[in-house]
């Protein structure tokens, strides 16, 4: 994304933002830049339920651990300490969001805690109501994943018709009420040649950013390499997108770090495991029983032994970093 849009899209971000919201944020950065190691984020990934079959589902395992949902109190006590360690915003991820009966409560009371909130959604429940609802709890901005611009495309990806009409329409909806939207996507072999059509579709929705991740080799892509992209092909995305006016691409280099392993956030799994990132099933140490501070120092641990695993692409697509890391495999004997 160039300079000049990635300026102008954080400004939008601290327009939608209270004044402890805003508070909250500026003191983090300026604690990050001062040269302290400062987790930003947090994603709770609550629950795998969900009311699409994504054929490229980076959450997907069969084990009986999957189908297990962090309690009411869990949210709440993960959102406290986030607030403990000095971080701005949390999102709320994995399975549909929505699916939950108290999503909105959850929301407001992260809100309440001076954080920014984040959702991410498949789109299919973003109807007027429910938006309005999402607006009056607090939520900063909607996240919805489009996986092509094609909606015949997108739906038999999602496993879900119209689903397409539904996330577009739900996009539109959250900007009528000045809610941040952003499209989620991604790339692989699978789907190489979706991502312009997806950009110029992003804005002409006016969405704030399309978002970009190459290929996440966990869930039902965990024992398929053949969908990673090679550094060639990530090098030519990088070129054609690197100056986009609304395209962010996850590494824009292949230098880039991940920015999870707490350089910006970290993940809580349904389980109550402590994660590097939603998309990489290793447990670092459950809630339950470990603080998340404590958590976050084993990962940061594994971020510098491992820091050849963190840049380029996720952690989870290296070998080394799959039988290396001081982490436990969340789904032991399952398959993808």
């Amino acid at each position: 994304m160039k300079k000049i849009a990635a300026i102008q899209y954080h400004a939008k971000y601290l327009e939608r933002l209270d004044r402890h919201q805003r508070r909250r944020f500026l003191a983090c950065q300026l604690r990050s830049r001062a040269g302290l190691f400062q987790l930003k984020e947090l994603f709770i990934s609550s629950s795998h339920a969900c009311n699409a079959d994504c054929v490229h589902c980076y959450e997907k395992f069969s084990h009986p651990s999957f189908s297990r949902s962090l309690s009411a109190e869990t949210i709440r006590h993960a959102v406290d300490q986030l607030v403990e360690l000095g971080g701005y915003q949390v999102f709320f991820c994995s399975g549909e969001f929505l699916l939950r009966a108290d999503t909105l409560d959850q929301i407001a009371y992260a809100r309440s805690r001076g954080l920014a909130v984040s959702m991410t959604s498949n789109g299919i429940l973003l109807d007027r109501t429910t938006v309005d609802d999402l607006d009056r709890a607090g939520l900063t901005k909607l996240i919805v994943s489009i996986d092509s611009a094609d909606p015949d495309r997108h739906d038999g990806l999602r496993g879900v018709a119209g689903c397409f009409g539904k996330a577009t329409e739900g996009i539109r909806l959250a900007r009528e009420r000045g809610i941040l939207t952003e499209i989620w996507t991604y790339v692989s072999r699978s789907n190489f040649d979706e991502l312009p059509a997806i950009s110029r579709f992003g804005e002409q929705l006016g969405v704030n950013a399309v978002f970009v991740f190459f290929p996440l080799l966990s869930g039902h892509f965990y024992d398929k390499p053949e969908e990673n992209l090679t550094f060639a092909e990530r090098e030519r995305f990088r070129r054609e997108f690197n100056d986009s006016s609304n395209v962010m691409l996850e590494f824009p280099t292949e230098g880039d770090h991940c920015r999870g392993g707490g350089a910006y956030h970290i993940n809580l799994m349904p389980s109550g495991d402590v994660t590097y990132c939603p998309a990489v099933p290793y447990s670092y140490g459950n809630i339950e029983t470990r603080s998340l501070g404590d958590c976050l120092a084993r990962i940061r641990r594994d971020r510098v032994r491992l820091a050849h695993c963190c840049r380029g692409q996720c952690p989870v697509n290296f070998q080394d970093y799959r039988q290396n890391c001081d982490a436990e495999f969340l789904y032991g004997g399952s398959t993808g």
